[in-house]
């Protein structure tokens, strides 16, 4: 009975595992020709509670070891320790495992079909390859593999010292992220934010009804602690169907939790509130007002980002006048900063980049791949 159990679980895993793939992952890591993916399952009674990197590479002689301090020095809001090439502690954000149990290791060439290893230290990097790590040491857990993940996302994508103005009064800050998904004809990420300001503790709903209050084009409806109608500007998400309105609280981006209702999320001090029209978490935003002038920044833009990839140049067209292009690597870091619409990237190394254009109108988030 436990073998059919198990080759069942297996079964599962594969069916799922295609519907993770190495076009999901977001938050790439190092530079080089070579790749390979981490997923790291936590086991816990968090929502997510398994999560994917991508890591870049052109050496012959690292290790998985190598790819998660690579990982960890990208992402302040991940620790751990590998004394002796096995791994002893892993934390990120809320998932904190104690030392009760212990982390099992596993590689192999698909994701669907990684087998334990001989520790972090001890198993060589090759191109292709998938590691995990599980933790945990009921019979389960020991034989089955990561979960389905979802994609990590840096928690330097986006800060609140990037917000320039805040609706409402108080010492307490808070950001709202709405994320109506891509669009799949400019490739714009559609993710909008609002910072808001407030004494003591907030709920989801009155943080909506703050940024309602002051914002003319922002509305929603809600019901039994489900937002049913969300709409901002041009841009509108109503529940129908399998279409709704997924809820989540964070920090930042990297540490979205998934909750059922708008009851379960109270705010305090800089936490985040998090909307999302779809399967994925809100992504990168574009701050969607100014409260000064009290007009909104979120009107669809026109901007074309060509050729992308790119090796040597970027070009940026708009029909706007050009303030400002800040371009941030995938940890967050301003990499290049720029006044004219033709700009020279080759110095950068390869892999993903994030480009903000800022013009006398509004500003939007691109992203790029160097070649």
């Amino acid at each position: 009975m436990r073998k059919i159990y198990f080759f069942f679980l297996l079964f599962c895993m594969q069916f799922l595992w295609a519907q993770f793939t190495e076009n999901d992952i977001r938050f790439w890591v190092g530079t080089g020709s070579k790749k390979a993916y981490f997923v790291t399952d936590f086991n816990d009674n968090n929502t997510p509670e398994s999560y994917a990197w991508g890591y870049r590479f052109d050496s012959n002689n690292l290790t998985m070891e190598d790819m998660i301090n690579a990982i960890v020095t990208a992402e302040p809001k991940m620790a751990v320790d590998i004394p002796t090439g096995f791994l002893f502690s892993l934390t990120y954000n809320d998932h904190t495992p104690s030392t009760d149990d212990y982390w099992i290791t596993w590689s192999g060439p698909g994701a669907e079909n990684m087998t334990w290893n001989n520790g972090v230290g001890y198993t060589p990097l090759v191109d292709g390859n998938w590691y995990g790590v599980t933790y945990g040491s009921d019979d389960t857990v020991i034989n089955t593999p990561p979960s389905v993940p979802v994609a990590a996302y840096s928690s330097q994508w986006y800060k609140s010292s990037q917000i320039t103005n805040w609706i409402g009064t108080g010492s307490n800050k808070s950001l709202v992220v709405i994320d109506f998904g891509t669009d799949t004809t400019t490739g714009n990420a559609n993710s909008f934010v609002f910072g808001i300001q407030y004494n003591g503790s907030i709920n989801a709903e009155q943080a909506l009804q703050l940024i309602q209050s002051q914002s003319s084009y922002f509305s929603f409806t809600e019901g039994n602690g489900q937002i049913s109608n969300l709409s901002l500007n041009s841009f509108t998400g109503n529940t129908s169907g399998s279409e709704s309105w997924k809820l989540y609280k964070g920090k930042d981006l990297s540490s979205w939790q998934q909750k059922a209702d708008l009851s379960q999320i109270q705010l305090g001090n800089n936490d985040w509130l998090g909307l999302s029209f779809g399967q994925r978490r809100p992504f990168i935003p574009t701050e969607a007002i100014d409260a000064t002038l009290g007009t909104s920044t979120v009107n669809k833009k026109v901007f074309n980002i060509y050729p992308n990839p790119a090796s040597d140049f970027i070009q940026i067209d708009t029909t706007d006048s050009l303030k400002e292009v800040n371009i941030y690597s995938v940890t967050g870091q301003k990499v290049m900063t720029s006044q004219t619409a033709r700009i020279n990237i080759q110095s950068l190394h390869s892999g993903v980049y994030f480009v903000e254009i800022k013009t006398a109108k509004n500003s939007s988030i691109h992203k790029v791949v160097k070649k």
